[in-house]
């Protein structure tokens, strides 16, 4: 599979579609390992970087819905993943003005609000571009997982180097790469069939109520809601068992590395053994990954290992997930799903994490039972899994 099989203009497209997700994830490489150290270093303590954390995931829950109807509505995508770059820039660039607790949250919050406007809209705009070629998506989404892991390799040396308070330049800089990336993008025209799949007859929300889809966005909600001791904590939890900054990022970038393995191979392995078997797969692997790293953080290759469940506790959960909700919404719906999936999981999930995890974390002392927690938490994830139908009740969408 490469792009050499798309039109010209799609497969251009696709190479800037890929450098796009590299600097949207770049960020992120800053954004969620760095966060609390940044606030760590301007002077607040666990449970406020706990509440801040919370405060600014909570953004995520009324983001991707408000976007995702204005990009549905109107049948456009860029304008909103544009907007969602130009407003990051700017609050980068705001929250170097003020390091008190009100500016912050105001400032972080609203920069959650917009960014959650790039993402959904970008996973679309990738499969619209590819057409009929969809499982070609894991080659664009991969660019994302290689940004991640070039920028987490340096990002921790280099805040060391010249102080964490410098964290929302360098934020700032990766965010107007990708600001000059999307504004090469096209819109593709939209294919519309007049035939309709019986499955996606009637209104969203009939596709919204049905068991399965409850079922898959509560689990999903569990399982970012376990990823919170992990993303508020975890370069800060390193840093207190004596791990020095270059094995911080290269714990961090080696998680990603083995995502990026499995996204080559995710879309084959989903279809084969089907979307629901893959999710309860993930969600156990993923709560032994938090227990190993609840019992044996202190052990350089316990601490790998769970790492490398990575691959399994996201990537192939995010192709899975990503693939059911392909197969859930039809196309003019598709960013009403892909906000749900984000909103929901990902936006309440982490809110609902962060806020639990600063409030048992206390300085470090917490930290097992924060990992043991979500621990718990991916297990039941598993269990409601249970409930989605299998794949054979599932059908394809409509081109």
């Amino acid at each position: 599979m490469s792009f050499a099989e798309l039109e010209p203009r799609a497969r251009r497209q696709s190479r800037l579609l890929t450098f796009s997700y590299f600097c949207y994830f770049s960020v992120l490489a800053v954004f969620v390992p760095y966060l609390a150290v940044y606030l760590d270093a301007v002077g607040f303590n666990s449970r406020e970087i706990g509440e801040l954390i919370a405060i600014i995931t909570a953004c995520r829950v009324f983001g991707p819905p408000l976007w995702a109807t204005l990009a549905d509505k109107s049948g456009r995508r860029l304008p909103y993943i544009r907007l969602g770059a130009s407003a990051g820039l700017v609050l980068f660039l705001a929250l170097m003005l003020s390091s008190s607790y009100w500016w912050v949250a105001l400032t972080m919050g609203l920069m959650s609000l917009f960014w959650s406007a790039i993402l959904p809209q970008l996973e679309v705009l990738s499969l619209a571009t590819l057409g009929q070629r969809t499982e070609l998506y894991s080659r664009i989404r991969v660019g994302g997982s290689l940004g991640f892991i070039a920028v987490s390799l340096v990002i921790g040396e280099l805040l060391v180097a010249t102080g964490a308070h410098r964290f929302p330049i360098y934020g700032a800089i990766l965010v107007a790469l990708l600001l000059i990336s999307v504004a090469r993008l096209y819109e593709p025209k939209a294919v519309v069939n007049a035939t309709i799949a019986p499955q996606h007859q009637g209104s969203i929300w009939k596709r919204i109520k049905q068991r399965q889809f409850i079922a898959f966005l509560l689990s999903t909600t569990l399982l970012q809601a376990s990823f919170a001791p992990f993303y508020a904590f975890f370069a800060l939890y390193l840093t207190y068992l004596g791990y020095p900054p270059y094995a911080v990022g290269m714990l961090i970038a080696f998680g990603v590395v083995v995502e990026v393995g499995m996204f080559f191979i995710a879309g084959k392995v989903v279809v084969r053994h089907g979307v629901r078997n893959i999710l309860i797969f993930c969600m156990l692997v993923t709560a032994l990954r938090w227990a190993l790293m609840a019992q044996f953080a202190e052990v350089f290759w316990w601490l790998l290992l769970a790492q490398g469940l990575h691959a399994f506790s996201f990537a192939l959960h995010h192709a899975a997930a990503i693939r059911f909700i392909h197969q859930h919404f039809p196309a003019h719906e598709q960013s009403r799903g892909q906000s749900f999936y984000v909103g929901f999981g990902f936006g309440a999930g982490g809110a609902l994490g962060a806020w639990g995890a600063g409030m048992v974390w206390q300085e470090h002392a917490g930290a097992a039972m924060g990992f043991a927690g979500a621990a718990v938490l991916a297990l039941c994830g598993a269990l409601l899994c249970l409930l989605m139908a299998r794949d054979k009740a599932q059908h394809p969408v409509a081109a």
